[in-house]
């Protein structure tokens, strides 16, 4: 039983009446609307640690991918680089039956050169007709059988040259080595996997002025990087 006093209330129980507050029946509610929070909280959090998880999980499932892809790329290529070079010499061996082309293993990786009298006229950039099929045949293997970064540099010889259309040297071997590149692009070869470069005649094959020198000099490399 309890009997009402003012603002206060008065509990019978077994050992008589006990003092009771007003607020006592409210006094732990304030706790459950806490712990409702603290419980929200941490299934926030739990929520936002298995997110992490799975992304983290999925970085590593991408890592796991990329490193598979390379080791098919490098085998598929033929294993170590010495046995992809040497893969890659023996395919493309029957151009140097052409006296006009020369194809050797390279410190840097496998480097064909082409004397730049079967590729363009006399000042000009322009492939010539009876080049097509040469640099077919090299884009079809670079194309099937490599994956490889693939370098083409100009070379010229060291006659100055200055035309209305190429100011230097330096412009007439970038130019041919560009147009060596836009064929091997236009032939399916990746072209991010490619670079032009203008030598001009810095990188002489054959030191000397005399005609010889100077038609051995004037070239187009094609560098295939391993």
């Amino acid at each position: 039983m309890t009997i009402s006093s003012g603002n206060r209330r008065l509990k019978a129980d077994k050992t008589g009446y006990q003092e009771a507050d007003e607020g006592d029946e409210q006094s732990g509610r304030w706790l459950i609307s806490y712990a409702d929070l603290i419980t929200s909280l941490m299934v926030l959090f739990l929520a936002l640690y298995a997110l992490e998880l799975a992304k983290n999980r999925e970085l590593e499932i991408k890592a796991l991918e990329h490193r598979a892809e390379k080791t098919v790329t490098v085998s598929n290529a033929g294993g170590t680089p010495d046995t992809a070079k040497k893969q890659l010499l023996a395919l493309l061996a029957p151009l140097r039956s052409n006296s006009q082309i020369t194809i050797s293993n390279a410190t840097q990786g496998v480097e064909i050169a082409i004397n730049a009298k079967i590729l363009f006229n006399s000042g000009d950039a322009r492939l010539l007709p009876e080049s097509i099929d040469v640099l077919s045949q090299i884009a079809g293997v670079l194309r099937d059988r490599s994956k490889n970064t693939i370098l083409v540099e100009g070379h010229t010889d060291s006659v100055p040259i200055a035309t209305a259309k190429f100011e230097s040297n330096w412009e007439l071997s970038s130019a041919r080595a560009g147009a060596v590149v836009r064929f091997f692009a236009d032939k399916g070869i990746e072209a991010h996997r490619m670079a032009a470069i203008g030598r001009a005649d810095n990188f002489p094959l054959i030191i000397g002025d005399d005609a010889a020198a100077r038609a051995a000099n004037r070239r187009v490399t094609i560098l295939v990087e391993y």
